[in-house]
C-alpha cells in the first residue's frame, strides 16, 4: 500500500519538458483558486540522488498561493537517462538546462528552492540568469547546498573519482538493499521518521543502476565545477537568499554554511534543530513556515527571537529552535 502511494505521487500532475533530444519530467501543482499567476511561481530542485518525490510534503502547501513546480533533472528520477558520454552533466550545463526550463514556464518571476547538489545548480543558474535583460529568478532558498567551502565532504567526493571508488558505487551500492537503507538513514537526524512510503519512493532512483552512473558523471567534474561556482558567487551576491540547514546534517555541515554566507550581501542563515540533510522531508511543517516567511519578504527582529521560537518562525542570521 505504501508503494502504491509513492506511485500515485509520481503520476500526479506529470508533465514533460523537451531539451534537445531528451525529455525532463516535472510536476506542476497550480495555485488554488484565483491566486494563480498573481504571485511569483515557486520551483523546487532536488539533490544528487533525489527527484521531484523529495518535495512531496511541500508542494501543496505552497500551492495555496503560488503556482508550484518540481522537476526531475536530466539523467535522474523519471526524466530521460541519456547514454554514457552523450550529455554534459557538469554544473554549468545542468544550470543552463534548468534555466531554459524555468523560462519555458511563462512566469515573469520565480522563487527557486533547491537542495544539496541542486543548490549548486541553482546558484550557477542564477548567475547565468543575471546576464539576461530581465532576470527571472527573484529569490533563492538554498537548503544545505553543495558549495566550494564544504571541506568536510571533499575527501568523500574525491574517493568516488578514483577507479576503486567508482567500482564500489557500481558494484555494491546499486545492488545492496541494506546499503541503500543506510544511505537514506544518514540523511535524517532521526531515522525513525523514515516511512515505508519514503523508502519505496526513493527506490525509483536507488534501485536503478543508471542512477549511480549519473552520480559518477556529476562527481567526475566536481572539482572544476566548484572552482567555477566560486568564481561566479560575486555575481549573485545581491540576490535575496535564504541559506537553510538542518543542525544534524551529516552530508554538508551547517557550519560550512557560515563560510558560504560571507560571499553574499543579502542572505539570511537559519539552522533548524532536530533535522538532518533533508529538513523539507524530516520536519516539513517547520521548513514550510520558514521558507514561506522568507519568500513573502517577512523578517523577524532579533529582539523577538526568544518569543517566536515556540511558534516556529525563522530569524535573520540565527540558529533557531522551532
Amino acid at each position: 500500500m505504501q508503494e502504491s502511494g509513492a506511485r500515485r505521487f509520481l503520476q500526479e500532475q506529470e508533465l514533460w519538458f523537451t531539451f534537445g533530444a531528451h525529455r525532463m519530467r516535472y510536476i506542476h501543482v497550480p495555485a488554488e483558486g484565483t491566486a494563480s499567476g498573481s504571485l511569483p511561481a515557486v520551483v523546487f530542485v532536488h539533490g544528487l540522488m533525489g527527484y521531484s518525490f523529495s518535495w512531496r510534503h511541500n508542494l501543496k502547501f505552497f500551492a495555496q498561493q503560488r503556482d508550484v513546480y518540481a522537476m526531475d533533472l536530466l539523467g535522474i528520477g523519471h526524466s530521460d537517462r541519456p547514454e554514457a558520454n552523450s550529455v554534459d552533466f557538469g554544473l554549468a550545463a545542468t544550470a543552463t538546462r534548468l534555466l531554459t526550463f524555468l523560462r519555458s514556464l511563462g512566469h515573469s518571476q520565480i522563487d527557486l528552492v533547491a537542495t544539496s547538489h541542486g543548490g549548486a545548480v541553482a546558484m550557477m543558474a542564477a548567475s547565468q540568469d543575471l546576464s539576461s535583460p530581465e532576470p527571472l529568478i527573484r529569490r533563492l532558498v538554498l537548503v544545505a547546498p553543495a558549495h566550494p567551502f564544504m571541506t568536510d565532504a571533499r575527501f568523500r567526493l574525491a574517493f568516488f573519482r578514483t577507479p576503486f571508488g567508482r567500482m564500489v558505487m557500481r558494484s555494491v551500492a546499486s545492488h545492496s538493499h541494506a546499503l541503500r537503507d543506510k544511505a537514506i538513514g544518514r540523511m535524517y537526524a532521526d531515522d525513525s521518521r523514515i516511512t515505508p512510503e519514503t523508502r519505496a519512493g526513493y527506490e525509483a532512483n536507488l534501485g536503478d543502476p543508471r542512477s549511480y552512473e549519473y552520480a559518477l558523471e556529476v562527481v567526475r567534474t566536481w572539482r572544476q565545477d566548484m572552482q567555477q561556482l566560486q568564481a561566479v558567487l560575486p555575481l549573485i551576491a545581491s540576490v535575496p537568499m535564504l541559506l537553510l540547514w538542518g543542525k544534524e546534517d551529516r552530508v554538508v555541515s551547517c557550519d560550512s554554511g557560515l563560510r558560504l554566507r560571507r560571499c553574499f550581501r543579502n542572505a539570511e542563515y537559519v539552522v533548524l534543530p532536530d533535522a538532518g540533510h533533508l529538513p523539507y522531508e524530516e520536519t516539513p511543517e517547520k521548513f514550510n513556515r520558514c521558507v514561506l516567511q522568507f519568500v513573502e519578504g517577512k523578517r523577524t527582529s532579533a529582539s523577538a527571537a526568544s518569543d517566536d521560537d515556540s511558534r516556529g518562525r525563522c530569524h535573520n542570521n540565527y540558529h533557531v529552535s522551532l
